[in-house]
């Protein structure tokens, strides 16, 4: 007999599913029943994941496109309700980081392209998820912030002001929409094994990536960094029935960084 998954017959929508947290998030909703749209600036990233999706029996939806611009995630949105005919759950998971630089010395254009893809691409998503779910009077959000969202990260400054604006657009959208059947979390992941911290390593030797990964692992109580399938569990979890009381909240996934 079959067992009962938890998203089966629901639909999910995730960003930046073209590897890293966003790709995992992907395959764990499909693993547990949901169809899911594959949202990605990377076409070459959502192809692969919708490939191992369906490898698994799943069903997946790529989509190509910049969160940043508005017109692109309307129709993104767009072509997920005419695949799926509803959106259950959304996982706001693109995002980009920072060159290290001092506050005085981050250039303008860095300053404006982390804004507009952490902050004004996500709003730009649920603005297109909160409409659907108002209509429908129910649905799931689920927003990646960070450790930094938290807590000072010196020498990135932009980061942090995006991930703490993450923090308050969940808290603040979370109460307006409490009583329209819509939950908004967020989750904030420490330091974690993606490709984005990859690219931090770019230009090390081999000496001097291991003791920048030793480094970052001891600044978290377990003294190690986080998996992305961790993260994913996470937000699967404040997605499902379980976390059917949780809304405004953002549960650190981070080894114990934040309490330290």
């Amino acid at each position: 007999m079959k067992q009962n998954r938890r998203f089966d017959g629901k639909t999910a929508f995730v960003t930046g599913a073209g590897g890293g947290i966003g790709r995992e998030t992907a395959l764990a909703f499909a693993r547990e029943g949901a169809s899911v749209a594959l949202v990605d600036l990377l076409e070459d990233g959502t192809a692969e994941t919708l490939r191992l999706i369906e490898k698994d029996g799943g069903r997946g939806l790529a989509i190509p496109a910049d969160i940043s611009d508005a017109e692109a995630v309307a129709r993104s949105f767009a072509r997920a309700i005419l695949a799926f005919g509803k959106i259950d759950h959304a996982v706001n998971n693109a995002g980009i980081s920072q060159p290290q630089a001092a506050t005085a010395d981050i250039p303008l254009d860095v300053w404006a392209r982390v804004m507009r893809v952490n902050v004004t691409g996500l709003w730009l998503c649920m603005r297109e998820e909160l409409r659907h779910m108002a209509d429908r009077g129910s649905g799931s959000i689920v927003n990646l912030a960070s450790l930094a969202g938290l807590r000072t990260l010196p020498m990135s400054t932009a980061y942090v002001a995006s991930k703490h604006a993450v923090v308050g657009v969940t808290k603040n959208a979370a109460v307006e929409y409490a009583e329209r059947g819509i939950r908004i979390n967020a989750v904030a992941p420490g330091g974690v094994m993606t490709p984005m911290m990859d690219r931090e390593f770019i230009g090390m030797d081999d000496a001097q990536r291991a003791a920048a990964v030793a480094q970052i692992s001891a600044l978290h109580p377990m003294k190690r960094r986080g998996a992305a399938t961790e993260i994913a569990d996470a937000i699967l979890f404040l997605s499902s029935d379980q976390a059917s009381f949780i809304t405004g909240a953002c549960l650190s996934v981070d080894g114990g960084w934040a309490a330290n």
